[in-house]
């Protein structure tokens, strides 16, 4: 069983690599997910796990593989789970005292970072905190109650990813919920804004998504079609 924090590391975009190497702590216990081992190494990492079929991994990166001699868990490239779901299912049983994924967004692919945020319900399962973080976003499932850290400005949107949510309370929000529901598919939760350095939210039944985003890198980066 771990006692710490564990740090999955996949292939997806990592566009700037200060910041994950000001998210990554010395005692992390690092996961790399197949090519992810790249964004890892080029991180300074070393690796304590690579997992997946290993098929994107260069030359260069094998044989630094080779020399720092993690665990390796290699499976085919043919088979019926993602290397990342793979990951997370190896993860959860050791138990660490929360997940922390990156390199989990981005790129072309949207159905790849759509499953991969609902693989985090893996982690909730077994009720271990766990969040996809990148530079733009925060994200991470909650049935029960979560504070997020965030700065006066930044975005907090929460989304029913069951038929309702029930019971919804918030702290530190612009706009707060006090014992509301929010629906699937509805925009009720879109967009909310800090208030302060720090929002709560609970809830009493249900499954909800909760996305923060970077004031900053939304105004600098994004546009919102719809809204």
């Amino acid at each position: 069983m771990l006692s710490k924090r564990l740090v999955i590391v996949a292939n997806g975009e990592l566009k700037d690599l200060t910041f994950y190497e000001a998210v990554i702590r010395p005692d992390d216990y690092i996961v790399c997910v197949n090519g992810g081992t790249g964004h890892a190494l080029a991180l300074g990492l070393k690796p304590d796990l690579v997992i997946g079929d290993l098929d994107s991994l260069s030359a260069a990166d094998r044989e630094e593989v080779n020399r720092l001699n993690p665990e390796l868990i290699v499976y085919p490239s043919e088979k019926d789970k993602s290397d990342l779901e793979l990951a997370l299912d190896h993860a959860v049983k050791s138990k660490p005292n929360e997940i922390i994924l990156i390199g989990a967004l981005g790129g072309t692919r949207f159905e790849h970072a759509f499953i991969n945020v609902l693989l985090l319900y893996i982690p909730l399962r077994q009720r271990i905190p766990a969040r996809i973080i990148s530079e733009d976003q925060e994200i991470m499932l909650v049935r029960d109650q979560a504070t997020i850290d965030g700065n006066a400005g930044d975005y907090l949107s929460l989304y029913a990813l069951t038929n309702r949510a029930d019971g919804i309370i918030t702290g530190g929000l612009k706009y707060p919920l006090s014992n509301d529901t929010l629906y699937f598919a509805s925009t009720l939760g879109l967009s909310n804004e800090f208030i302060s350095k720090q929002a709560n939210v609970s809830l009493k039944s249900g499954l909800l998504l909760i996305i923060k985003s970077s004031a900053e890198k939304t105004a600098k980066d994004f546009s919102w079609p719809g809204h």
